[in-house]
């Protein structure tokens, strides 16, 4: 077991077979060796295990924790309070770090003590593994990071060094804003440390139709925007309203929850906003609200653009709903 080291590498797995090999070893082969890698196997019912306890057999600084299934922000709060580096590095089970990730960011934050997160920019994969063009630019400075965050994540998730000691004091992740535990912490982060980007690409970042970003778009949506709303409470000097609460709750309880007429729609929008591009919620009940939204008048922008894109997926009778309810907001407003 690794002592005394820079870094607490903390990853945990989930049915990560096809690909936790090439991982761990891109991390086993970094220039950086003061590390230990915490990896959680999270109830895997693949192959996950057998070949986690042969790669810990094989090298020291792997910690291998094995359990039953609890879920992502269970197991990352795990690996936090499991780690014994004052800073920690998260990784995740399908992506690939370039062999001096961990060593420019430790350096940076070596040099820059004010800085509490540090993330990279990353190259795409494909689900088959092939490099893509890569066209996010993640923000470099502190006040550009902070500029970002009401539009999203300052950085990428499984690219970031955080300081051990500043998580913990935050409480790791809220498990009610489940699907987008990550911005969460970003944003209560952002009230006490800066954040940034390095400008190097130093991790490879698979992006697939079962990211949580794809299967779980709704939730997402609706726990981003409820998290932006508690932290502009924050901002104001006010106490969080879901420190301990394990689940949002339904959109209709929002107004009371926040003591204001605007947070339901606030956030019923932003779930809207997101529905444009996401082929699974036009196709799901989500689309219900979507409709709510326009015949209430409260519309949304893109939406000629996503009667267009409801007819090239074939969902006609969705196209022509949307289509005669924004064209009835039109007339009914002539």
């Amino acid at each position: 077991m690794a002592t005394g080291s820079a870094i607490s590498v903390i990853m945990s797995v989930y049915n990560g077979a096809p690909h936790i090999h090439a991982s761990i070893q891109s991390i086993l082969q970094q220039s950086f060796t003061n590390f230990e890698l915490l990896v959680l196997n999270d109830g895997s019912t693949d192959s996950s295990s057998q070949i986690l306890n042969g790669l810990a057999a094989s090298d020291p600084r792997i910690r291998l924790i094995e359990r039953e299934n609890r879920g992502l922000v269970a197991s990352l709060n795990e690996l936090i309070a499991a780690a014994k580096s004052p800073l920690l590095a998260r990784m995740d089970s399908d992506d690939i770090a370039m062999p001096d990730r961990l060593g420019l960011q430790f350096e940076y934050l070596a040099a820059n003590p004010g800085i509490g997160i540090i993330g990279t920019n990353t190259h795409d994969l494909d689900e088959n593994g092939f490099l893509q063009k890569a066209v996010e630019r993640y923000p470099l400075t502190p006040q550009d990071a902070r500029l970002s965050l009401r539009n999203g994540p300052p950085v990428c998730h499984p690219s970031v060094m955080m300081r051990t000691d500043i998580i913990r004091a935050l409480g790791g992740y809220r498990a009610a804003f489940r699907h987008a535990e990550d911005y969460d912490l970003w944003l209560r982060a952002s009230l006490i440390t800066d954040i940034c980007n390095l400008p190097d690409r130093l991790l490879l970042y698979r992006r697939s139709p079962q990211q949580i970003s794809q299967k779980h778009a709704a939730e997402q949506a609706k726990a981003a925007a409820v998290a932006w709303l508690d932290h502009v409470r924050c901002s104001e000097g006010r106490a969080s309203l879901f420190d301990h609460m394990p689940h949002l709750p339904h959109y209709d309880a929002l107004d009371a929850l926040f003591g204001n007429e605007s947070s339901s729609a606030y956030v019923r929008r932003k779930v809207v906003e997101r529905m444009r591009y996401s082929n699974e919620m036009l196709k799901g009940p989500e689309f219900s609200m979507m409709l709510q939204q326009v015949r209430a008048g409260e519309g949304f922008e893109g939406v000629g653009r996503t009667i267009l894109r409801l007819g090239r997926k074939g969902r006609m009778l969705r196209a022509v709903v949307l289509a005669s309810a924004a064209a009835g907001v039109l007339i009914s407003g002539s």
